[in-house]
């Protein structure tokens, strides 16, 4: 096959150098695009070579990295310490399966706090429920305006006990005016968690 296109090709190489040599515009012309693909073959090997040690330094780099994230111990303790931290903050959540849970459960226990410490003419007026969704988890934003009158004697014990309260209630407007015969004025929020329903027996039962 080759022989064949060798007998092919060269009269005509034959026939170009004749010309070649006869013309020197033919001659100059022929170098003149020898000399650009030289240059163009030239060029896209320094490009090369150019991106070759770009990727070369980017996987050095990278390697770096990784060679000093390996070398920091303190990794595996911060992600336990955070771990822990998350796990004490869900287990000071309030709990419910419904927002309209949410919202008995908090009033209940505003009412009973308030009554435990005595406190007459008590208003309690809930804003409305809010849904928030954080680090993929639901939770219910139930918050409650409170007014009453509580005696000086029992507003430390008061708010002492709400302090202590396993789940988090926040107090985001506190207003107490013993001159005004202990008029009490706040606003608390309580996050809840959406909490799964439990299954009920029929659920439970086998097929």
């Amino acid at each position: 096959m080759f022989d064949n296109l060798h007998k092919a090709l060269l009269p005509h190489w034959l026939q170009l150098q004749q010309q070649a040599s006869a013309n020197p515009r033919l001659r100059w012309m022929l170098w003149g695009i020898l000399y650009i693909f030289l240059m163009y073959f030239a060029l896209s090997l320094s490009d090369w070579r150019a991106q070759q040690g770009q990727s070369i330094n980017q996987l050095q780099r990278t390697a770096i990295k990784l060679e000093q994230l390996e070398s920091q111990t303190e990794w595996p303790q911060r992600w336990a310490d955070e771990k822990q931290v998350s796990e004490q903050l869900n287990k000071r959540l309030w709990k419910a399966t419904t927002p309209g849970l949410a919202e008995a459960d908090l009033q209940n226990y505003l009412r009973n706090l308030l009554n435990n410490h005595n406190a007459d003419g008590v208003r309690l007026r809930l804003a409305p429920t809010e849904t928030l969704v954080i680090g993929g988890e639901s939770l219910f934003k139930v918050s409650a305006e409170v007014s009453g009158v509580i005696g000086s004697t029992r507003i430390n014990a008061f708010m002492r006990a709400m302090a202590e309260h396993p789940q988090i209630l926040l107090v985001e407007r506190f207003s107490y005016s013993p001159q005004r015969a202990g008029q009490l004025s706040l606003l608390v929020t309580g996050y809840f968690s959406a909490a799964e329903e439990p299954a009920s027996e029929a659920d439970n039962a086998a097929p």
